[in-house]
């Protein structure tokens, strides 16, 4: 690397360092709100979900994820409907064929 590139990258590698400063300076405020909040007031006291907003984006992915699983069973079980109606029909067509003979 050149000059010009090694003085970019300590540019780019001090701005992470000060995001990730920032990142946690607003989490450990959140925290001590939070801890203040459990000490004198628990009633009051916020969700997770509220307290932490980046939270529900995971929250609504898992519900997403939980309802196309519930769709999948539901798949998966009117499939099973289907194919033991197919076993029964076939049974009673050998069955009379049999006792046809």
């Amino acid at each position: 690397m050149d000059l010009l590139e090694i003085m970019t990258q300590i540019k780019a590698n001090n701005q992470r360092r000060l995001e990730e400063w920032r990142a946690k300076a607003y989490m450990d405020h959140r925290l001590s709100e939070l801890v203040a909040f459990a000490v004198n007031d628990p009633a009051k006291m916020p969700k997770a979900e509220e307290a932490y907003p980046f939270i529900r984006d995971d929250v609504d992915q898992a519900e997403q994820g939980s309802q196309e699983d519930s769709d999948w069973k539901k798949d998966q079980a009117l499939f099973m409907q289907q194919a033991q109606r197919i076993k029964q029909f076939n049974a009673d067509k050998k069955g009379g064929v049999e006792s046809g003979s």
